[in-house]
């Protein structure tokens, strides 16, 4: 992605973050196609991608976190500034895999630390929905 795309991709972000929070709709065939195009090459595919104006989420599914099974969300907000909203991620694991459904958030030791951007992950238990 080049300078002014980015700016683009930005100044975007910051106006859906204005809007009122909205339905998460599926937008994986033009993320993963998107990707594709700006990324040739890449192995990286998400499972499913949602949007509203302030999140998109990634899922990965078929993970495993301390030997359990479970769907991986990856949370970014539109505008990639930091998310400080614990109920904002409440909202989303409800929204996408209901009000039951158990999610754990991880922070990894220091040595597995992969910090390059406001990119947030929740782990859905997959025996909990």
């Amino acid at each position: 992605m080049n300078r002014n795309m980015r700016r683009a991709s930005e100044r975007n972000g910051i106006r859906l973050q204005r809007q009122e929070w909205n339905a998460f709709e599926d937008i994986t065939r033009d993320a993963i196609e998107r990707h594709r195009l700006l990324s040739p090459g890449s192995t990286f595919k998400p499972d499913v991608v949602w949007q509203n104006h302030r999140y998109i989420v990634q899922a990965f599914w078929g993970r495993k976190i301390l030997g359990m099974p479970t769907t991986k969300l990856m949370i970014r907000r539109s505008d990639a500034e930091p998310i400080y909203s614990w109920p904002d991620l409440q909202r989303i694991k409800n929204e996408i895999y209901g009000p039951e459904a158990v999610a754990i958030q991880m922070f990894p030791a220091m040595s597995g630390l992969v910090d390059d951007a406001n990119l947030y992950w929740l782990w859905v238990l997959e025996g909990e929905r």
